[in-house]
């Protein structure tokens, strides 16, 4: 499903969660990550704080060069972070870099660490132009 993470961009498309399937019940058809319509039946999109945590968990887990309508989003991650030596300090001004150029983002704070298994984990804070913040975990 990696190309829905390409119109979330474009649209700010509302997609359903883990919490939906699970009230959806097992005999449903609802898949996590699946769009949600709104009571028109209409594709629902998604605004405010939500909005701005979407755009800015696609552009870290977009690859540069990969987003179809615009070849500047994403991370680089194959030219900067994966198979080289980079530290957490380059991999942080990378990450907030991405995240500060999301729409409506006055400022963001990250805070990662390195599990056992090498795995990078973390949360991004962000403030949104009108003063909201923003928590979105990685």
């Amino acid at each position: 499903m990696r190309w829905l993470f390409y119109w979330v961009k474009i649209m700010d498309l509302l997609l359903t969660t883990d919490e939906d399937v699970e009230q959806a019940g097992p005999k449903s058809k609802v898949v996590a990550w699946d769009l949600k319509v709104d009571i028109n039946g209409n594709i629902a999109v998604c605004e405010g704080a939500y909005s701005i945590a979407q755009q800015a968990a696609n552009e870290i887990k977009l690859f540069a060069g990969e987003g179809w309508y615009d070849l500047t989003q994403g991370t680089p991650h194959f030219a900067q972070i994966l198979g080289t030596n980079s530290n957490l300090g380059l991999i942080r001004n990378i990450l907030l870099d991405r995240v500060n150029g999301v729409n409506n983002v006055r400022s963001s704070d990250i805070d990662m660490y390195v599990d056992s298994s090498r795995t990078l984990h973390g949360n991004i804070f962000i403030t949104s132009k009108d003063g909201e913040t923003v928590n979105v975990v990685y």
